[in-house]
């Protein structure tokens, strides 16, 4: 597996306490170091994995008393890695896999903020108001989108599933996606939720999906946000930016109008810009954060800023020329197998 021969890699190179193998041991081991090193010194945090790793670190992070937290980077290994696309890290781990290239091109990267987002969930439940919360860096969804990502990782936990990689993820996200079309179990679902954008209702559209967006990527290099919109008209709508305090909201149709997103062949119903999110979900369905997927009883979400972490962004232009390349070719591949989500 490829972790296996990252890991393999690096700690040829660097002392193997250096290391962690995050199947064994939490990335909250990486205080332990950071807290003996000098005040001269300057860590750096390299993650390999994909976008729920990544964000399992960053929370971890966050949690260290420190004056001053290292900078991250990445080296993806996930499905949709919409994080290090963003960052200019690519789609997939690098091929071929150079130790070497990868130390040099994180010594040049450039360090770069990236917004935290809060997110607390209250059960609507007269039996239970139990509350929750946790962090959000990439994305959050409920709907559509997020019950094909939960039938992924259910599926990823049976014991029948004996063999990953990127092409049968592809495969299995398509197989998910294709029976969304057929079965639409998150129709009608803008019955069951109320948005609200920085106090204000919002009136929605019909829908299988609501998407709050932090950074660009979503769904495995889909540029959401400014999808078909030229360049005046972005100005008309807000720029994104996954620095600026404020989170773009998105709502979907369907799982045939995610399949058309995906080639460019429609736009996605821009709902709004906020700093301060709220959905009241009146419902169980399925939600997301950076990934990871559950099954939501009835709730109230709050979204709010809470603080910024830092990333470190890929300035090579090898490696800003093979993502543009990988970009190009991922909208090939997703007319060739429309109908995948990731």
């Amino acid at each position: 597996m490829m972790g296996s021969l990252v890991l393999s890699h690096f700690r040829t190179i660097l002392n193997p306490l250096q290391v962690i193998d995050l199947s064994e041991k939490s990335p909250s081991i990486i205080a332990d170091w950071l807290l003996v090193l000098p005040g001269s010194a300057k860590p750096i945090i390299v993650v390999a994995g994909g976008d729920g790793t990544v964000a399992w670190v960053l929370s971890e992070l966050k949690k260290i008393k420190l004056n001053k937290v290292p900078p991250v980077s990445i080296i993806p290994l996930g499905t949709g890695n919409d994080l290090s696309r963003v960052l200019g890290w690519g789609k997939e781990e690098p091929q071929p896999f150079s130790t070497k290239s990868i130390i040099n091109n994180i010594s040049k990267a450039d360090v770069v903020n990236l917004d935290r987002w809060m997110v607390n969930l209250k059960n609507r439940s007269r039996l239970s108001r139990h509350k929750s919360s946790c962090l959000m860096y990439n994305y959050l969804s409920i709907g559509v989108d997020a019950l094909v990502t939960l039938d992924f990782h259910n599926t990823r936990k049976s014991r029948f599933y004996i063999y990953s990689n990127r092409i049968i993820n592809k495969l299995l996200y398509l197989i998910f996606g294709t029976q969304q079309v057929m079965e639409r179990q998150c129709k009608g679902l803008e019955q069951y939720i109320e948005l609200y954008l920085d106090g204000h209702l919002i009136k929605l559209p019909e829908l299988e999906s609501i998407v709050v967006l932090n950074i660009p990527s979503w769904g495995a290099g889909v540029y959401l946000w400014p999808l078909g919109l030229e360049d005046d008209e972005i100005e008309d709508i807000g720029k994104q930016s996954m620095d600026d305090g404020k989170l773009e909201v998105v709502a979907i149709s369907s799982s045939f109008h995610i399949a058309q997103l995906q080639v460019g062949l429609s736009e996605p119903h821009r709902l709004g810009q906020a700093s301060d999110v709220k959905i009241i979900v009146k419902k169980k369905t399925a939600m997301q954060i950076d990934g990871e997927p559950w099954m939501q009883q009835p709730c109230d979400i709050h979204i709010k800023l809470d603080g910024q972490a830092l990333m470190l962004k890929n300035t090579s232009d090898e490696e800003n020329d093979r993502a543009e390349q990988q970009m190009n070719e991922n909208s090939y591949l997703q007319a060739m197998h429309p109908l995948s989500t990731l």
